[in-house]
């Protein structure tokens, strides 16, 4: 038999596999956080339910929606987080955490979507806290109301403000909570947090970096127009370990600016 009508070798396959994923190259930082769908198109909210939160803000519809698409990418007609503005955007918020952090400043961390975000937070507040902010920590708070139920509580996990019910740490959408942790934390140097804990952060004038999703076009309007919004464009409804690849840029850009290097933006 000649040699070209011959059977592959069974260990043919696995070296042409090999020499296939060799080949092709690494993920860049855009495409993981798309893999994750932390960033990209948004099912939830889809595009009619976004517009419906634009008609019901304060502010020009115009005006609105510039911001919206200059923060997160979004249009009325597409509901998306564009990858590249999550990408840089964490890079900023590493170098400005880790300059809070590097001054000693007072960092206070929230998180209103715990089944999601809780792990990121609490990784960032770990490398703040390591290079020398004061991450405010504290025993419970309440109980009281939160989202029109009573026996709820603030509590810190690892340097995080999340609500809890004593047994469950739980997600709010309200203003209840995000009003006691204010009360509680003061004016710290600066916050970072998600959900109605960033919005009420940024509304208070106290500086912010806020992770928020399309549920939170209302913080589009304090990060274009103030200095003291930073968001950080995310999809805030993913599994927690989602959001590695975030967690791995920031952690990465944080270490390069606590070394005096300029992450590459």
């Amino acid at each position: 038999m000649k040699a070209r009508n011959r059977p592959p070798r069974l260990d043919d396959a696995p070296r042409a596999a090999e020499k296939t994923a060799a080949a092709a190259p690494a993920p860049t930082p855009t495409e993981m956080l798309v893999r994750a769908r932390i960033a990209g198109k948004s099912a939830k909210p889809g595009a009619s339910e976004v517009r419906h939160r634009v008609e019901r803000l304060d502010i020009d519809p115009d005006d609105a929606w510039s911001a919206i698409s200059a923060v997160f990418g979004a249009t009325p007609a597409d509901a998306v987080i564009d990858p590249a503005r999550t990408d840089r955007a964490a890079r900023v918020a590493a170098m400005r955490i880790g300059a809070v952090a590097r001054q000693g400043g007072r960092i206070a961390f929230a998180s209103a979507h715990p089944g999601s975000l809780l792990g990121l937070h609490t990784g960032l507040a770990r490398l703040a806290h390591a290079a020398g902010a004061e991450v405010y920590d504290a025993d419970d708070s309440g109980p009281f109301r939160v989202d029109g139920r009573a026996g709820r509580f603030i509590r810190w996990v690892d340097g995080v403000a999340v609500v809890t019910d004593g047994s469950s740490l739980l997600a709010t959408t309200g203003h209840d909570a995000a009003d006691e942790w204010l009360f509680l934390v003061g004016r710290p140097s600066l916050a970072v947090a998600d959900g109605p804990f960033a919005v009420a952060a940024a509304a208070a004038g106290i500086e912010v970096v806020a992770f928020a999703g399309l549920d939170r076009v209302d913080l589009a309007i304090p990060a274009v127009h103030t200095k003291g919004c930073l968001v950080v464009p995310v999809h805030t409804d993913r599994p927690a370990r989602a959001y590695t690849p975030l967690g791995a840029l920031l952690e990465t850009d944080f270490a390069a600016t606590s070394e005096g290097r300029d992450p590459e933006l």
